[in-house]
Formats: C-alpha cells, sequence, structure tokens
C-alpha cells in the first residue's frame, strides 16, 4: 500500500534528518529561495520539524490515509496526497510573499488535510474522534471544525509556528478531489 511507503518515508527522513541536519535547508520549504530549489514544494512534504509533529501526522496519516487508499486506490490516493500537498505549500509560498513571513515550512499537514476533505465527500458517515472531544463526531464536522479553527489561527501563522494557509488550501484541494471522484465511483457503500 501507497499510504504505508509514504508513511515509511516519512520516518525514513526523519531519523537522516536528526543525522545530517543539512538537510532541513534543502528539503524544507523556504518560501524565499522556491525559485532556486523548486523540489521543496514536494520534499517538506516528508520533512518534519520534530518527534511529535512527525508522531501525530504519522498517526492521523496512517488512520485516514490507509481509510482513503482503500476507498480509491492507490493511484488515485497518490495523486490526492501529492496534489494536496503540493497544492498547500504554493499556497504558503504565496502566502509568505503577501505577509513578508519566510519561515520554512515542514510536514505532511496539507496532504492530510486534503485526504480529510477527500473522505468528507467520499465516506460522509465515517465517524472520527476530534481532540479533546470525548465523542465521536462526522468527518464533515470534523472537517469544518479544523477548517474555522485553521481560518481563525491564519493571521497569527508567525506566532503559532502552523502553516495554516497550507492546511486550507491542502483541504479544499482534497474536496474537489473528493467531488471529482464522487462523480465517477459509486461510493454509497462507503
Amino acid at each position: 500500500m501507497i499510504n504505508i511507503l509514504i508513511v515509511g518515508i516519512c520516518i525514513a527522513m526523519f531519523i537522516i534528518s536528526v543525522f545530517m541536519p543539512q538537510l532541513y535547508y534543502y528539503f524544507a520549504l523556504w518560501p524565499n529561495l522556491f525559485t532556486n530549489m523548486p523540489w521543496q514544494v514536494i520534499t517538506s512534504i516528508f520533512m518534519h520539524a520534530g518527534i511529535t509533529h512527525l508522531l501525530v501526522n504519522m498517526l492521523v496519516l496512517f488512520i485516514f490515509g490507509t481509510y482513503l487508499e482503500n476507498i480509491v486506490g492507490s493511484k488515485k490516493y497518490l495523486i490526492i496526497f501529492l496534489f494536496s500537498g503540493i497544492i498547500g505549500n504554493l499556497a504558503y509560498i504565496a502566502y509568505a510573499y503577501f505577509t513578508g513571513d519566510y519561515n520554512p515550512s515542514v510536514g505532511a499537514s496539507g496532504a492530510i488535510f486534503g485526504i480529510m476533505g477527500a473522505l468528507a465527500i467520499l465516506a460522509p458517515h465515517l465517524r472520527v474522534v476530534v481532540f479533546p472531544l470525548p465523542i465521536p463526531v462526522n468527518i464533515r464536522v470534523a472537517v469544518i471544525i479544523f477548517a474555522l479553527i485553521d481560518l481563525i489561527l491564519l493571521p497569527y501563522s508567525l506566532k503559532t509556528g502552523i502553516a495554516h494557509i497550507t492546511h486550507l488550501a491542502g483541504l479544499i484541494t482534497g474536496l474537489i478531489f473528493g467531488k471529482l471522484l464522487y462523480r465517477k465511483m459509486d461510493v454509497r457503500y462507503y
């Protein structure tokens, strides 16, 4: 399964970067260096800033990614993952130029938000736990909660150190892919 491979790549990149910290410079997304290092819109998806960042992202990716891959298949899953991450990163670059915040960005969050967006369309009855709520909620409710949080915190991205625009752009990308696939698939089972 592609999702397991992606999780493995993220873990491997994290371990390698611990021993070779200079990889962060070449593989993290530096908005002001994008024209010189365009590969960073892809490589930064597989890099993570710390062990907590890695573990949380990989747990969420493993759960939601596996579920989505089982619905759409490996090829379509990979397309959704990569496009959501890339579009999220391009939005981050645009936002950086707009705000003057050129801090580097790493992580699979944009891609993960894209996966959640696709699931909100393709598996609308899926129930998930949104920390710290003690009860499961519909995936669509969870997506709305996360989107509202990111919208509220967007102006504070520099202070929070979180690329909220990447989450939102990844989510929108996933919603679009979900809609496109929904029209082509019989998804009533999910």
